[in-house]
């Protein structure tokens, strides 16, 4: 045992820049189209805007850890710059995606911009005087801001600050008129050629730019006798004035340090850029029309064949358990489950949770329209689901308008399950219908987050699935249930047992297996009890997206423990885990990942898939993740990733493998249709290069 190192745990921050160093290096894959690239790097900054105002904003200022925290994320972010300026830039200015600067404008593009500024930007733009002697002006989170110095024709020596925020209903990428290119300018560039109109009777002198974050973090009594949304907007508006932890500017060194001394910040606070600040809304330029042959071929998620084409989804769904897989499959799968139910006389009740919707979400109208058909509607809205609160409110009014019946879950705990429950009036009597998903109800993350979803009408799972609702919605206490295990009530524990049940099996002769998948691994029970079993011979194989903090691969600690991470195209965000069960197989699905807030602060589901056709195809599924060896890294157990090397093996690549089948399986259905019944669908990309 002397080989076990002191430290069992890699720390959870640390290993989510690990994290977002897999993001970059997708970034700087020269396999993947300029634009795809871009995109990535994207990410790479959005992923950081919510690491600084979740993660790096909850640990004290004290904790010396603090200090490595920020100066591993300033290494990251500097080589994503570096890599972005030097050398993408570059690329992208080889395919004719320039960026022109004020000088370099031509006449017609000068005349174009001017015109511009003072018709759609000049009306918009308010001057903020920054004074020696009054409080810092306060600055809007993630805003951009123009710095600028300015100076009296009469007092040259009097040099002064004044910043201007830049509008947000504005591109920030401005098309040029051009022959030869898709050239574009900055808006914030052209805010600093025109700034003369917003300062009259000052002399223009050093301009720059930045960009603050702030913590995001608040508290809420939830206890309070007071409106939950209410609280929730006024909670929302504190958040506008909490604490900067972190400066991107692009500005000279005096004044950078004005603004050191004037917002109170620490040197290790302040990230300096050189002239591409706020990459994410650079990287729109990936999602613009008119640039397809620089991007990614779009996969389109193909239909679930059985459900559109049946003409009794009721009887359907009597007949047979169906697994959805997002986004091979569509979310129009849901859609059709929903938008039936509301449809439909003989259904009475529908019950949702919602934790993140969509924008003019088709969900949010398929329940109005069950309302107004007269069914009775029940939606478990989170409002504290983090930066979609104020979407989640308007939601949930716009429900409660509608005359559903709108509740804000359990004090203290935040609704993370995604249910649906559908009760219909049949011949026989009552008959419940339901969905269990690991994702959100949201159309669009539907297309790039892998998700898996159960549509069943099993009686055991129905009566769980209600008395789930009835916990949540009036005073039942937590009992048992017969299928699912929920959180904070009891996961943990089922997890820690089925762990141990492994153990208990597993024999020289015939070791123990268990195979998970998840997006974090932070949970010290859990990663102590999957040690204790690599320890009794248990060969455990971990598909772990983001944060892990077991060490894998130790000799007398977790020898037997394979961690994984595969980042690709779409958003690894399904929970599925396997236990052999010594023959015996148990597969369950989950919204859960393990992680304390999952198992403590979080109200989450999780299922047993028991249709055998269903099971084999999750166990399938999960062996096929341990095999990419093009998108896949494998954690060391000093904690650093190493890309996976095909070393002579056949490619293989998980994610384009599931888009392949996903068009055998429906070339393979259409194949098996008479002529005059074969349907006209919407072709999807095989190449995704």
């Amino acid at each position: 045992m002397e080989n076990i190192p002191q430290e069992k745990y890699f720390d959870r921050e640390l290993s989510w820049i690990r994290f977002n160093a897999r993001v970059l290096a997708e970034a700087m894959d020269i396999s993947n189209p300029v634009l795809e690239r871009l995109k990535f790097v994207g990410i790479v900054s959005s992923n950081f805007d919510e690491f600084f105002m979740v993660r790096v904003a909850s640990v004290p200022e004290t904790d010396p850890l603090l200090l490595e925290i920020y100066q591993q994320a300033s290494s990251l972010i500097h080589k994503q710059q570096l890599y972005f300026k030097e050398l993408l830039v570059h690329e992208m200015e080889g395919d004719g995606i320039v960026r022109v600067l004020p000088q370099a404008l031509n006449e017609k593009q000068f005349l174009f911009i001017k015109n511009l500024f003072l018709t759609e930007f000049l009306p918009l733009l308010t001057p903020l005087a920054v004074h020696e002697e009054q409080p810092f002006p306060s600055l809007a989170n993630l805003s951009l801001y123009r710095i600028f110095e300015l100076t009296e024709s009469t007092n040259l020596a009097a040099a002064r600050y004044a910043l201007v925020e830049i509008p947000k209903n504005c591109p920030r990428m401005i098309m040029l008129p051009s022959e030869s290119s898709h050239a574009f300018i900055l808006i914030e560039d052209v805010i600093g050629l025109f700034a003369q109109e917003l300062f009259l009777g000052f002399m223009i002198g050093r301009q720059g730019s930045l960009r603050v974050t702030r913590c995001a973090e608040f508290t809420i009594d939830e206890e309070k006798d007071e409106d939950l949304a209410k609280l929730m907007s006024e909670a929302l508006r504190s958040r506008k004035e909490s604490r900067v932890v972190r400066l991107e500017i692009d500005a000279s060194d005096d004044m950078i340090d004005h603004l050191k001394q004037k917002m109170g910040i620490e040197g290790h606070e302040i990230f300096k850029s050189e002239g591409w600040l706020d990459l994410k809304s650079i990287s729109q330029l990936a999602f613009q029309p008119g640039f397809e042959r620089f991007k990614r071929l779009a996969w389109i998620p193909r239909p679930v064949l059985e459900m559109t084409e049946a003409g009794d989804l009721w009887g359907l769904l009597r007949e047979k358990d169906l697994l959805v897989h997002y986004p091979y499959d569509s979310f129009s799968a849901f859609l059709r489950f929903v938008s039936t139910a509301a449809e439909d006389p003989d259904v009475l009740a529908i019950k949702q949770t919602l934790y993140r919707t969509g924008n003019h979400s088709p969900v949010i109208n398929a329940l109005e329209k069950a309302v107004e058909k007269g069914k009775q509607v029940t939606v478990l809205v989170e409002l504290k689901a983090r930066f979609d609160e104020e979407r989640n409110i308007e939601e949930a009014k716009r429900l409660e308008r509608a005359g559903a019946t709108i509740l804000y879950g359990v004090v203290g705990l935040k609704t993370h399950s995604k249910v649906c429950l559908v009760v219909r009036r049949e011949a026989a009597g009552i008959k419940r219908y339901l969905h269990l998903g690991t994702g959100n109800y949201n159309e669009k993350t539907a297309q790039i987050y892998s998700d898996l979803n159960l549509f069943t009408s099993h009686d055991e799972f129905a009566a769980d699935v209600s008395s789930f609702f009835n916990l949540m919605t009036g005073f039942s206490s937590p009992g048992h249930f017969s299928k699912l295990e929920m959180a904070p009530y009891g996961l943990r524990r089922k997890l820690l047992r089925l762990i141990f049940r492994e153990s208990a099996q597993s024999s020289p002769e015939r070791s123990g297996l268990i195979i998970a998948k998840m997006n974090s691994l932070v949970d010290k029970e859990i990663i102590d009890a999957l040690y204790r079993a690599s320890q009794k011979g248990v060969q455990i194989k971990l598909n772990v997206r983001g944060i892990c903090c077991l060490r894998p691969g130790v000799k007398g600690l977790s020898e037997n423990i394979e961690v994984v991470s595969i980042v690709d195209m779409f958003l690894e965000h399904s929970r599925i885990f396997y236990f052999s069960n010594a023959g015996d197989d148990e597969v369950y699905l989950s919204s859960a990942d393990w992680m304390p807030r999952n198992f403590d602060k979080r109200l989450e589901l999780m299922f047993p898939v028991e249709d055998r056709k269903n099971k084999k195809e999750l166990i399938q599924l999960l062996h096929h993740y341990f095999k990419d060896n093009q998108k896949a890294w494998g954690l060391s157990p000093d904690g650093t990733y190493q890309k996976k090397d095909p070393a002579g093996e056949k490619k293989f690549r998980v994610q384009e493998y599931l888009c392949q089948k996903a068009l055998e399986n429906e070339a393979l259905h259409d194949k098996q249709l008479p002529l005059d019944l074969k349907p006209q669908r919407p072709k999807a990309n095989k190449n995704l290069q």
